[in-house]
């Protein structure tokens, strides 16, 4: 079973891909699970729009697995900047 940091930084990567214009799009919180249902690997993803202005968005990716890690997630953020929207 991965760590919740080892989580973290796979839905990190995963969300730094999208772009400026793709995480407008999103309504947040975007909640969703990863992993099979019930099951030790299993764990809940929300992912928060933090700022928003025309030259960034600030994003905030949080993990948990249901336990108490629920009041206090692993989380983490980044900028993604409407400049570099041009790379898809």
């Amino acid at each position: 079973m991965a760590s919740l940091s080892e989580q973290l930084d796979r839905e990190l990567t995963v969300w730094k891909t999208k772009t400026y214009t793709e995480l407008l799009a999103l309504e947040y919180p975007h909640t969703y699970e990863s992993g099979n249902p019930g099951e030790s690997d299993c764990y809940q993803v929300e992912v928060d729009l933090l700022e928003r202005n025309d030259k960034y968005v600030h994003i905030a990716v949080a993990v948990s697995n249901g336990g108490l890690s629920s009041f206090f997630p692993k989380s983490g953020d980044f900028l993604a900047y409407a400049d570099n929207d041009s790379h898809h």
